[in-house]
């Protein structure tokens, strides 16, 4: 077990819980091994770290889960894998603005543990979605 921490926070992971992303993440080239930390007190929300540089690291969560029909257009690497599909959340002091990234979803292969970000060029998701106000 590794140990990652986080605000203060602790938090272990196993190394076959890394993820890695061949060419990083958008804007973010050397962010190439990272783990998912779930939030339990904010699920569905979970943190996407950095296991190289702790300081590298988003909030992030299943888009499908705050809207019901989220469906982007997979990369063809990824079609019929078993796939995670994330979205970064950029959140705002006045949760109100609050906003998610639907644009540049992550995709990660369940069983490779191999993950990418791509940007959906045609597509009607918003890189800034306001997060509905329930």
């Amino acid at each position: 077990m590794s140990k990652l921490e986080i605000q203060g926070n602790e938090y272990m992971y196993d190394e076959s819980e890394i993820i890695d992303f061949a060419e990083g993440l958008i804007g973010l080239p050397e962010m190439r091994r990272a783990v998912l930390i779930p939030l339990p007190e904010y699920a569905p929300f979970c943190w996407l770290t950095s296991v190289d540089d702790e300081l590298k690291r988003f909030i992030v969560v299943n888009p499908a889960e705050i809207y019901a029909d989220y469906k982007p257009s997979l990369p063809s690497e990824m079609r019929g894998a078993d796939l995670k599909t994330l979205a970064i959340v950029k959140i705002s002091s006045d949760w109100r603005k609050t906003t998610i990234n639907l644009r540049a979803p992550i995709f990660i292969n369940a069983d490779t543990k191999r993950g990418t970000q791509c940007i959906l060029t045609d597509s009607r998701y918003q890189l800034a979605e306001t997060l509905p106000q329930n």
